[in-house]
């Protein structure tokens, strides 16, 4: 038979992922956690923040010198929004919680509502720091506190639970952040 080999059974091809036993796609566990943010000890919500400024700011900067930047940042924005809903769904049932903290796409997403509100004051982000940092810390404050009516969307089921109090808290934020800016005071 010469120096043919034959494959053994169960054996996986090199280019094959494993396949996990939850069912979830490595890829939305993946992207769900912030590729591995998530799984960082200490407040792994605020690293998820971190992503959503860089996210935001990159966009902005991507987007800031065109005729429509402002639309093409909401759009993006919102598109965000929906594919996060998805990426959540996959990845949920890798884990046992219904709203585990590793999950920190929703904080991605969040984040990165809430400074919208600097473009609609049709400021740069990127020399105004201030603003950045205020829209950051008010999500985080809003995210981690979940004043009433914001806690209550935590009880939807599923992606929606997941990444409703975060759209709930990124809402409230912005409206705060556009109303700092419009008083001039960032």
């Amino acid at each position: 038979m010469g120096n043919r080999t034959v494959p053994r059974p169960n054996a996986r091809s090199p280019l094959s992922a494993p396949r996990q036993e939850s069912g979830a796609p490595r890829w939305a566990v993946w992207l769900a956690t912030g590729g591995g943010a998530g799984y960082l000890p200490v407040m792994p919500g605020t690293y998820g923040s971190a992503e959503g400024v860089v996210f935001y700011l990159f966009l902005a900067w991507l987007v800031g010198s065109t005729a429509q930047g402002l639309w093409i940042l909401v759009a993006a924005v919102l598109l965000l929004q929906l594919l996060s809903l998805g990426i959540i769904a996959k990845a949920l049932p890798h884990f046992t919680s219904d709203d585990p903290s590793a999950i920190v796409l929703d904080e991605v997403a969040g984040q990165a509502l809430t400074l919208l509100a600097i473009a609609f004051l049709h400021r740069d982000p990127l020399s105004n720091w201030l603003a950045v940092a205020a829209g950051f810390f008010l999500f985080r404050a809003l995210d981690t506190l979940k004043p009433y009516p914001i806690w209550k969307l935590g009880y939807l089921k599923g992606a929606w639970g997941v990444l409703a109090d975060d759209v709930g808290a990124a809402v409230v934020a912005a409206f705060v952040l556009y109303g700092l800016g419009w008083l001039g005071w960032v």
